[in-house]
Order: structure tokens, then sequence, then C-alpha cells
């Protein structure tokens, strides 16, 4: 079965922090080989041994230029991703940017500091990107990051997106990778433990209303679990626009669950090569 189409971008040059230990050097460099030799089609087994190169502990910063004049800097679990894959989920952003057409909206669901956003971004300047992250320190360094890239298609909206409109609770992290959604409430609960933000939550489909129903292109989805409740606030768009979705599926009860909920709209899953293995393809 054919699956979606796939752009080519050329991968994002990265800067390591110093001190930098030689080891750090020597994986960056067999992955950018690694990405070259197989196209981008990474290999997993090469991925665990440029992994187990690193050094255990955390990574330097790590600057990375995704275009000309769009940068970002990145810590944590995110900058070992970025050595060790030469790039942050390139595949995904290769066929997300492909979905693309000239004034179409790319959806961005858990924009995290907004690589995905701002590397579409940077290349279909006649697109527009909805860059979702409920997380108050997140979204600000988004925000900052967006602000010094000069990219103006680029809407940061600080909600969560949901079944329904409520709030919820954020469980939060000094690696900001892993902030996920404690619960969800449509009223006042009690106070949080430490650790803890409470965020506001939209249905996509009423988020896109309030903006006048413009033409949805593609959208990922990658929110700790909550991918499902995603969907689920998303049933009028999904069903008018049929966009490419690229999911955040960690298990296979998982993607059968998503595949199910998705099929009655006639999509139907993909995988590509080199695709992060928590991540599908869902098109039409």
């Amino acid at each position: 079965m054919t699956g979606p189409r796939s752009a080519t971008l050329p991968r994002p040059a990265l800067r390591v922090g110093r001190p930098a230990p030689v080891r750090v050097g020597l994986a960056h460099g067999l992955a950018r080989a690694h990405a070259r030799i197989t196209r981008g089609s990474l290999s997993s087994p090469v991925l665990a041994v440029l992994d187990r190169v690193l050094p255990r502990g955390p990574l330097p910063p790590v600057a990375a230029t995704l275009a000309p004049g769009v940068s970002l800097r990145v810590e944590g679990a995110l900058a070992r991703t970025a050595v060790v894959a030469a790039g942050h989920e390139h595949r995904e952003a290769e066929i997300l940017t492909a979905a693309l057409r000239p004034g179409g909206v790319f959806v961005d669901v858990g924009a995290h500091v907004g690589w995905l956003s701002l590397l579409i971004a940077a290349h279909r300047p006649d697109t527009f990107v909805w860059a979702l992250e409920p997380v108050p320190l997140t979204a600000d360094a988004l925000g900052a990051n967006l602000a010094a890239s000069g990219l103006s298609t680029v809407e940061l909206i600080r909600v969560a997106a949901g079944p329904r409109r409520a709030s919820a609770w954020f469980t939060t992290h000094p690696d900001s990778s892993f902030a996920h959604q404690s619960d969800i409430d449509p009223v006042r609960g009690a106070l949080p433990e430490t650790g803890e933000v409470r965020c506001p939550v939209l249905p996509l489909d009423e988020l896109w209303a309030h903006r006048g129903w413009p033409r949805v292109d593609a959208v990922k989805v990658d929110v700790e679990g909550a991918e499902p409740d995603v969907l689920r606030g998303a049933t009028t768009l999904l069903t008018r626009d049929r966009p490419l979705l690229v999911v955040d599926a960690p298990t296979g009860y998982a993607r059968a669950d998503l595949a199910e909920r998705l099929a009655p709209l006639g999509y139907r899953q993909h995988r590509a090569p080199g695709m992060h293995p928590r991540n599908i393809v869902f098109h039409v």
C-alpha cells in the first residue's frame, strides 16, 4: 500500500556547548554519516550503539540551526536525541512538510520548545503553524525561540488540546521533555502538589472554529499518552479536512486503539523508515 509523500529537508546543524566530551563529538559525527548513508532511514540498532557512545550523564546544551536564521537551544533528552539521530524526528518533519499546501495549516499539538514548528515553518513559508504548548516554562522557551527566529507564520497557543473545554494538571519535570498531563477536570480541584501546574484545555474543533475553520493539512500529536483525547476533540476537523496525522503511539495497544478510532474516517496507518519507533502516520 502506498504511503504518504515525503519532502527532503536538510539536516539541522548542531553545535554542542562547552565543555563537550570527545565522545559527544564522535557520536555526532557518526550520526550525521549514518543519516547521510541511509538517506534518513535510520537503523534502530545503530542509534542504540550511538547512544551508548555518549556519556551517561546530561549532555551540554545543544544549539540547533534548523534553517538559515532559525536556531534554538535544547537540553536534556531532546539534546541527546538530536545528537544521536542527527536531528529530531526529521523523517516525520519531511512527511508533514510534504502534506502541506499553500495557505494550509500545520497543527503541532505538544510543540515543546518548537523544533518541528520552526523547522516546518522555515521551509514552508507559504503555510501557517499553530504551536500548542500548555506548560508555562516550556511555552516561554518556545516563545523566545519563535521571537528569535523572526517567523511570522507560527502562532504560539498556550493551551492543551483535549476532548472538551476544561483545565488539567500537568506534572512538570526539570527536563521539560518529560512534562505530562496528570488529570483533566472541568471544575476547580484541590491545590496542586509541588511540580504541578494547571493549564487550560480546549478541543481542537473549538480552537479551529475560533480561527474561522481554515484548511488544516497536517497535525502532529505528542502529548505523553493523551493522544486519544486530542483526537476525540477534533472529530469535525478530521471529518472535513482529513489532515495527515503523525501521532505518538508507544505501544501496540495504543496503535491499535488509534487505528480503530480513525478507520471510520477513512484513515489507514503507515510507518516510514527513519521515523521514531513510537510514532505512526495516519493518512487518507
